[in-house]
């Protein structure tokens, strides 16, 4: 049987799960989605930053592990709130982690993920020739802001290392700064410098979601049901016969687990390349646009904040809280708003109440997701892909098509 008589059924429509399910569709599948909420890309995928920034590094580093107790002891200032970390259902998640913040796991993750996210580059240029829909994308590229000269010659290193692997990474002075990006000017936030991504890009990830959704049903007549929820898998021997599902039975030939946190909790105990998952929230707001809108987006490293134009909209999103409540905590809001204010005065209507949202990054130690086989002949996985499944999805998908075609 060859996989144009075969039916693919993805769980989950989010960005990773669209991503896999075009790229089996392209491959001749029959592909069904199965998705819990009543529209694609609701979960993670909904808000996120929007970036694309192809050569970056893993989050597990010497430097986040230097810099936790800081972030422990001043969690409002450096948008990193940890303490989940210390309940014992943690810990195992933390030890693992601690072990990949050593300069050689650093840049052994950091290159894994360099090669995932540059297939997904060149598979979304592709994508967009072809198809030719509009998500709000743009190639302008990006300034990350470093607040003390110190910062600039740690930044230096990593640029370094990013253009050693194909990355276009430049550190460039405070003046440099201002003329690139001239939202910056009324900026009273501190700025020793940056570093200049020329080559980073930025696109809206849920129209993105809702465009590929239409091309996956338009064109490749695959059938995605909303509101339907995966109470159990259904096993035969060694195979999956079918899902049981909130609204009746789905079977298929292959079956793909692209969920996040809690969607996990379905694979079996016998994968054995099951890896930890913890919920790391984050926050985005998004605001009209304001009298100088930023043409690059710009990521404040000392308040782990990004600001970002998309379309008439401003999004400013930051936060990684380790954590499985969704809730919005009004503080929370407030001290981003105040400090997306500060960097860039006129780029928002601040005035504006911002459409407040958040959502939980499925975080694997390691910061790579699982992808493969999961535990039984004809059941696989893409996911556990983080902050960073925007720029991971569509090269994942591809590593995806390799595992099932060995």
């Amino acid at each position: 049987m060859n996989s144009r008589n075969k039916n693919a059924v993805i769980i989950g429509a989010g960005i990773v799960g669209l991503s896999s399910a075009y790229r089996l569709a392209c491959e001749g599948y029959d592909v069904t989605l199965v998705e819990q909420e009543s529209e694609p890309a609701l979960g993670t995928s909904h808000a996120n930053a929007g970036q694309l920034i192809y050569n970056f590094g893993a989050m597990g580093s010497p430097s986040f592990l230097k810099n936790l107790p800081k972030t422990l002891l001043h969690p409002s200032r450096h948008g990193v709130i940890a303490a989940a970390l210390c309940h014992p259902k943690n810990w195992p998640w933390a030890a693992s982690f601690i072990g990949q913040c050593s300069p050689q796991q650093w840049q052994n993750n950091s290159l894994k993920l360099i090669k995932m996210a540059n297939r997904t580059r060149e598979a979304l240029h592709t994508l967009k020739e072809q198809h030719d829909i509009d998500f709000n994308w743009r190639g302008e590229g990006k300034i990350i802001i470093h607040e003390t000269e110190a910062d600039l010659i740690a930044a230096e290193k990593t640029a370094e290392f990013q253009r050693n692997h194909g990355g276009n990474h430049q550190v460039i002075g405070r003046n440099e700064c201002l003329e690139l990006e001239p939202a910056l000017k009324e900026s009273t936030r501190k700025i020793a410098g940056g570093t200049y991504l020329a080559d980073a890009e930025i696109g809206d990830c849920n129209l993105f979601c809702q465009k590929l959704a239409g091309v996956l049903t338009n064109k490749f007549k695959a059938k995605i049901h909303y509101d339907v929820k995966v109470e159990a898998i259904i096993r035969e021997k060694n195979q999956i016969a079918a899902l049981k599902t909130s609204k009746g039975m789905i079977d298929g030939d292959i079956f793909i687990m692209c969920t996040g946190v809690n969607g996990l909790k379905l694979l079996p105990d016998s994968f054995a390349g099951k890896k930890p998952i913890i919920g790391v929230k984050g926050i985005s707001l998004t605001y009209p646009i304001g009298n100088c809108p930023p043409n690059l987006s710009a990521t404040d490293t000392a308040g782990k904040f990004v600001v970002a134009r998309l379309g008439d909209q401003i999004r400013v999103a930051g936060y990684a809280i380790f954590s499985d409540n969704l809730a919005i905590n009004r503080k929370h809001v407030s001290l981003l708003a105040k400090k997306a204010k500060a960097l860039m005065p006129e780029a928002a209507n601040y005035d504006e109440d911002p459409v407040a949202w958040t959502g939980l990054r499925p975080q694997t130690p390691d910061d790579l997701p699982m992808i493969g086989k999961a535990g039984f002949e004809n059941l696989y996985i893409n996911a556990g892909h983080g902050s960073s499944g925007w720029i991971l999805a569509l090269g994942s998908a591809e590593e995806l098509l390799e595992k099932i075609n060995e």
